[in-house]
């Protein structure tokens, strides 16, 4: 399950427990063969698009399931937030690899920006990968804790962790960025990420067909090496990712997205 964490997190882990939301309505995607992976002031219309969710992918090598993939977003009044990934690998790939990792960004969202607090990386399998990355604004500090040893290092002001930048992504698509960088606080260093608009596509489901920009990810000085479509009519939801890694490709496909009724209702009436 780690490459298909990789999928995901852009490193080597993903997921975590998803909040409790009130009622939700269900919409079934069912898309049948692809994957998933996201600072600045930002105007209102951009803002407006993170709202709770919780949305859940298959993944797979070749063809090879290799598990599933649970993110959810819960929104509270105050402004903050709670970003979760939840991985579980499939009864076939259990018999390679029993990692089931639970990831959770945690911090604040006010006047279009997403400023992270707290992060954490748990593998229920494997303990000893566990980790945690604390931010501290007024020092510009980030402090991981890794198999009990403590680093710190400095950050800019508006320095991501590896889920919170999935939520920037989306808002910087919905303004029409075309190409966007992030230094992002990744496994005890400070990286950068770039995401580039390389078109757009229609991806096609079971029941329904969703316009996406398709984008291609990078790695500091790096070659691309994920390729990502966003959902324009899901709030720039990514509903499908794919990189090849060793000759194999690894893809997640949403499959199923939950919204709450509140939220529902809120765009429907608009």
């Amino acid at each position: 399950m780690r490459n298909f964490c990789n999928l995901w997190s852009m490193h080597r882990r993903t997921r975590s427990d998803k909040p409790t939301m009130a009622r939700h309505a269900t919409v079934r995607v069912g898309l049948l063969g692809v994957f998933l992976s996201c600072f600045i002031t930002l105007n209102a219309a951009a803002d407006e698009l993170l709202k709770p969710f919780s949305a859940e992918f298959t993944v797979h090598r070749n063809i090879l399931p290799l598990g599933r993939l649970t993110l959810s977003l819960e929104l509270k009044p105050d402004g903050s937030y709670i970003y979760t990934a939840h991985s579980q690998p499939s009864l076939l790939a259990n018999l390679f690899s029993r990692n089931e990792v639970i990831e959770e960004s945690q911090g604040r969202h006010l006047e279009g920006r997403v400023v992270p607090h707290r992060y954490t990386y748990r593998d229920k399998d494997q303990p000893s990968e566990n980790s945690e990355v604390s931010f501290d604004w007024q020092s510009a500090h980030a402090a991981t804790t890794s198999q009990g040893v403590t680093w710190s290092q400095p950050i800019g002001d508006t320095t991501q962790d590896k889920l919170s930048q999935q939520l920037q992504v989306r808002l910087h698509l919905a303004e029409g960025s075309q190409q966007v960088s992030y230094q992002v606080a990744d496994g005890g260093k400070v990286k950068t990420y770039h995401f580039q608009v390389v078109g757009e596509e229609t991806v096609a489901s079971s029941n329904h067909s969703f316009r996406c920009l398709r984008v291609e990810r990078s790695k500091g000085d790096g070659a691309s090496d994920y390729t990502i479509w966003f959902a324009r009519e899901l709030g720039y939801l990514p509903i499908k990712i794919e990189r090849t890694q060793s000759g194999r490709l690894y893809r997640m496909v949403l499959d199923e997205l939950h919204i709450p009724e509140e939220s529902l209702a809120a765009e429907t009436s608009s």
